[in-house]
């Protein structure tokens, strides 16, 4: 039956049939197309006739409307092109672009049909399939040899803008677990801070943030308000600054990892140089950086981490353009594995994974990963300590797609 819609009389059209207009005929997918690019022009010009009115008055009214403008147009960016993007779905033959706004503290609802387990990597073949558009040519860590742990689970999310998959194996007798994270967009890497802003004295658990901010997959951060160490970036300010101690971890708006080692910056003025430069959306502050241009480094001394100990261990990690690895090593004595590992052994075997970038986050008993709000590596002591911050990624789909 073809597609029907209402005319601005009521009546009924047929949008399987083309329209004749000045001669030439014009397609179904044309007409939505300028009408959609109508609905934008007149929004836009609207937000900018009410900015010109609010523009008068003092400078101090001025100077505080600066931060809520940009806001307002970053979230009119964001509504629009995933407004944009909805209604050319099937009409044209255009890439749908979905992003997410830095100023929303909480991320869209994932679709809970989309979360799924596996009880082998054969399993997953459809998976691999299926997510062939999203990965863009890119070749996934995980795979149908990959020595999933014997009897335990493989965890997995997808939709068109996101796909994790979370594993565990066992790598020179230590239990590792990976979640491989293929994002469509940057803005969908996320970073959260307990309170919802910086230096707020509230901690949680990791699966207590990762639910509130509907993160698909999330990870322990650096537990910043811990320690007053390290260059931390927030909102794309330097909101900390202590330099010499600690590398540095910066994310671009790109979805990079940017590594700056300790002693690297001088200043908190050249910090926030390097930040605006960059593009910088947020930092981590605890390292040391593991891995860089795919070859381990080695650390002989670092202040935080204790890296000559057998100690569990966690990493943030880049294969490729937004496409990244969640990597924990811990013990789980409750299955007969309670050995942990040294900061170098440990980046050695990230080397091996393919990992082209790799930067330490804090460890031991911080040290978690979790997807849909539910805890998947073994935490020590068999609890999760509060902290102050998670990184997760969460669908770009509006309204759980």
């Amino acid at each position: 039956m073809p597609e029907m819609i209402q005319n601005q009389g009521g009546e009924p059209v047929d949008m399987s049939q083309p329209v004749q207009s000045g001669g030439r005929t014009k397609s179904p997918g044309y007409r939505v197309f300028c009408a959609v690019l109508a609905m934008v022009s007149l929004v836009f010009t609207g937000i900018l006739l009410w900015r010109l009115l609010l523009s008068g008055g003092s400078e101090s009214r001025r100077a505080q409307s600066t931060v809520t403008d940009v806001n307002i147009m970053d979230k009119f960016d964001m509504v629009m092109t995933n407004e944009i993007s909805n209604a050319l779905d099937g009409v044209l033959s255009i890439k749908k672009v979905y992003w997410l706004s830095d100023s929303d503290l909480v991320a869209p609802k994932p679709n809970h049909d989309h979360y799924g387990q596996a009880s082998s990597p054969e399993e997953l073949q459809w998976l691999l399939e299926e997510s062939r558009d999203l990965l863009e040519g890119q070749e996934l860590l995980f795979g149908m040899d990959t020595p999933v742990w014997k009897g335990d689970k493989i965890y997995y999310y997808y939709d068109e803008t996101l796909l994790v998959i979370t594993w565990k194996q066992i790598i020179d007798g230590c239990v590792h677990t990976i979640s491989e994270i293929k994002a469509a967009h940057p803005s969908q890497f996320r970073r959260f801070l307990a309170g919802g802003e910086f230096g707020s004295d509230k901690q949680y658990v990791t699966t207590e943030m990762a639910s509130s901010v509907n993160a698909v997959v999330a990870t322990s951060g650096d537990f910043y308000k811990f320690r007053r160490y390290g260059v931390v970036v927030y909102d794309g300010k330097v909101q900390r600054f202590e330099g010499k101690q600690l590398d540095t971890c910066f994310i671009d708006k790109d979805g990079n990892l940017l590594f700056a080692y300790r002693g690297d910056l001088k200043s908190q003025e050249q910090a926030q140089q390097f930040v605006d430069e960059n593009n910088i959306r947020f930092s981590l502050a605890f390292g040391p950086v593991l891995v860089e241009n795919g070859k381990a480094r080695t650390i002989e001394r670092y202040p935080v981490g204790e890296v000559d100990e057998k100690y569990s261990r966690a990493a943030l990690c880049q294969m490729d353009a937004l496409h990244y690895l969640f990597v924990n090593l811990t013990g789980e004595p409750r299955r007969g594995f309670d050995s942990r590992d040294t900061v170098n052994a440990f980046a050695r075997n990230l080397e091996a994974m393919g990992v082209q970038k790799a930067y330490a986050l804090d460890g031991g008993q911080t040290t978690v990963i979790c997807m849909d709000g539910n805890l998947i590596s073994y935490p020590d002591f068999g609890t999760q300590r509060r902290i102050s911050d998670i990184i997760y990624f969460a669908t770009a789909l509006p309204n759980g797609g």
